[in-house]
């Protein structure tokens, strides 16, 4: 039996996780691993390429099949940006480490739809220690609190671990074309993997962060560049303006 959490605090819960003196938010969140190890939890940056490269070359062909539903010996340059373009609210994803060595990443990607597709890769020399279920409670937790309430995965047949994951967070599988599909209610792993508040707080931390460098980006890009009206261009059938400055980059982790 599926036991459903809440799964949204309120916003007025979330204010008071971020604000509370008595509950900083810490630079990451420990898990403990079998064997008394511990992995480092926290959210990945926008831009953390080296981060996301580093658990890729740590899976074998075969992990990277189950995870990207296709062999790969390396990542097409559009699917690492689109990786790497990470937001906190619409593109949740979580990195667990050990002394500073990227282990595993999950993330929710939010569509149009309201749907989060979920996606798990660990490198393979940390298979079955619990690191996967611990990323995946880090990312629903948090995408709750963004308002995603149905959570969508897609899977090859021979991807036990994953299926048996997938179940618990709500997702109903079906066999699709040769594939095992499906979405459902997104439901909190029962019992938590991980300090929830601990990641709620590093989450809003991050998110603030991340808000404050693209502010001061802006700011620094409009007081240098020359004066000049927008420029007008046209991108498939219909106009825009061109953006005065460049997009934010990415921000380096507290070490």
């Amino acid at each position: 039996m599926h036991i459903v959490t809440r799964v949204s605090p309120s916003r007025r819960s979330i204010a008071r996780i971020r604000n509370d003196p008595g509950h900083p938010a810490p630079e990451a969140v420990p898990v403990p691993l079998p064997g008394g190890r511990v992995v480092a939890l926290r959210p990945l940056r926008r831009g953390e390429r080296d981060t996301l490269l580093a658990v890729f070359d740590g899976m074998s062909s075969a992990s990277r099949a189950r995870r990207y539903l296709t062999g790969m010996v390396r990542l097409p340059s559009t699917v690492l940006e689109a990786l790497i373009d990470v937001d906190g609210h619409r593109h949740v994803a979580w990195v667990a480490s050990e002394h500073g060595q990227p282990v595993g990443i999950a993330r929710l990607v939010l569509d149009a739809a309201g749907v989060a597709d979920l996606a798990v890769e660990v490198v393979d020399a940390y298979h079955g220690l619990g690191i996967g279920s611990a990323l995946v409670d880090a990312v629903t937790t948090v995408a709750g609190t963004r308002e995603v309430r149905r959570v969508r995965a897609s899977l090859t047949p021979d991807n036990e671990p994953s299926k048996r994951l997938v179940t618990r967070i709500g997702v109903r599988l079906r066999v699709v074309d040769g594939l095992l599909e499906g979405e459902g209610r997104l439901q909190l792993l029962h019992p938590p993997r991980i300090d929830r508040r601990a990641a709620l707080a590093l989450a809003a931390r991050v998110a603030d962060e991340q808000r404050d460098a693209h502010s001061t980006a802006r700011l620094h890009c409009a007081s240098t560049m020359p004066q000049r009206p927008p420029q007008r261009l046209v991108t498939d059938s219909y106009p825009r303006e061109e953006a005065p400055c460049p997009p934010p980059t990415s921000i380096t982790p507290r070490s």
